[in-house]
């Protein structure tokens, strides 16, 4: 069976990749970023050609890609020349505006206009029912770090109150179940009172709100790294419930059913020791090449290479000469199993100090060879100074496609845009392969529903 989703705040499309790999029908994505966009729409010709078992023609268009300027001329002659009623369903179905009032910023979607949107494309398909919607309003405003950083103003940012919008799509379409994805900060937000307030709007409207199978959201925190992703990374995978649905409660679904841990050691080795070695300022941003011969490919790395011609957005940033003076001194620490704090570098390499304010003393860090890597954040687009690589003879910071492996991106998943657009697709982006996990419980949810109604 057929279920048919709505994507929310879709980003650059890792819990949409989870979603797509496991066959579900996309009804609309609504995202603010263009270039995200962009690579959501590639993406969607992607799995499209696949189903026609036309993926020549997709891998002809990435190994022809060069500059943003020529991408979506090369698109139109390669693709959508050949398939209008791709272009078509691409362009009608992901909807590049932001959720706000039309009439102060002509960018933005109000709810209602959303929602007839949506409504004009599930009677076109004689779509009867959205089975699911999926998708995390932006966390910046109440995030740990984002609220460090904006401190008072973070109660007046409107993105703390953009699960409203998520909230009006989930009470006129009626899913079974929305999964909403979220940072841990969520819990702590406003001393408690937000994610009190947000299980209360869905209560209004008939829904449950479950962070997982504890009593404690705190406790229902989960690490990436313990479902297959090669990463250290903290989230809240909330499932929200129809109780008309559910007349006899939820049960919070095993996210270990539905995945098989890799019989490796999930280490930034394992991640990334088969991608071409790069010096400052080598490499493409788009079509790189084809995979250099390589004597180990561990297990991981199999996977993510499975379906792709080559390398695509490995291109080695510029650093300055002091930055990298300091990535060489990280990496040898890294080599030695401990870090250097801010202050403990040479004075002459100390450009942050600001009278009494207080410096992030961890503001160079090294995805360490044989440790698991830490988080990749959006914060990657401003300079690599946190994701610095583990090979001295490289010396430098990652670069999208490394960053991408870490956040168990596919080989042949294209980033669109400027470098700087692609890290934030990279940073922002829920680790594809918990996405796949999440669609798997989902769907075995849906199916259990369809058997109990039959």
């Amino acid at each position: 069976m057929t279920y048919h989703v709505i994507d929310l705040f879709s980003g650059g499309g890792g819990l949409t990749e989870g979603f797509a790999q496991e066959g579900y029908d996309f009804i609309a994505h609504i995202e603010k970023d263009p270039w995200a966009c962009e690579t959501l729409r590639t993406r969607a010709c992607y799995h499209w050609l696949k189903q026609q078992t036309k993926l020549d023609v997709y891998n002809n268009y990435l190994t022809k890609t060069q500059s943003v300027r020529k991408n979506a001329i090369l698109k139109n002659d390669l693709i959508y020349s050949q398939y209008p009623e791709l272009y078509e369903l691409v362009m009608t179905r992901i909807i590049n505006k932001t959720f706000g009032n039309p009439r102060q910023n002509q960018e933005s979607i109000s709810s209602r206009d959303a929602i007839n949107y949506i409504s004009n494309i599930t009677r076109q398909n004689q779509t009867s029912r959205i089975s699911v919607v999926i998708g995390g309003p932006p966390c910046q405003a109440y995030s740990l770090i984002g609220r460090g950083r904006m401190k008072e103003k973070a109660s007046e940012d409107d993105r703390n109150f953009l699960f409203k919008y998520y909230l009006e799509i989930v009470k006129e379409f009626q899913p079974a179940l929305f999964v909403f994805e979220n940072v841990p900060g969520l819990i702590s937000a406003q001393k408690g009172q937000l994610i009190q307030a947000i299980r209360e709007e869905f209560d209004n409207i008939g829904y449950g709100f479950a962070s997982g199978p504890n009593d404690s959201d705190r406790q229902n925190i989960i690490d990436c790294r313990d479902y297959g992703v090669y990463q250290t990374r903290k989230r809240l995978i909330f499932f929200g419930y129809r109780k008309a649905d559910y007349p006899h409660g939820f049960k919070y679904p095993d996210f270990h059913m539905y995945f098989e841990p890799q019989e490796e050691p999930a280490t930034t080795y394992n991640a990334l020791s088969d991608l071409p070695p790069l010096k400052v300022q080598e490499g493409a941003d788009f079509w790189f090449g084809e995979y250099g011969p390589n004597k180990y490919i561990s297990n991981y790395q199999a996977m993510l290479r499975e379906g792709s011609p080559g390398v695509l957005n490995h291109f080695a940033r510029p650093h300055r000469y002091e930055d990298l003076q300091i990535y060489g001194m990280q990496i040898e620490a890294s080599q030695r199993g401990s870090k250097i704090s801010y202050s403990q570098l040479p004075e002459s390499l100390q450009f942050h100090k600001n009278g009494k304010k207080k410096v992030f003393e961890d503001r160079f860090r090294v995805h360490g060879k044989d440790e698991v890597p830490h988080t990749i954040v959006a914060h990657i687009t401003k300079d690599g100074h946190y994701n610095i690589h583990p090979d001295p003879n490289q010396l430098r910071s990652l670069t999208v496609r490394e960053a991408a492996r870490i956040q168990s991106f596919p080989d042949n998943y294209f980033f669109e845009g400027p470098r700087t657009a692609q890290f934030v697709q990279v940073g922002n982006a829920v680790p594809p392969s918990l996405a796949r996990i999440i669609a798997k419980a989902v769907r075995n949810e849906l199916e259990i529903q369809e058997r109990m109604k039959s």
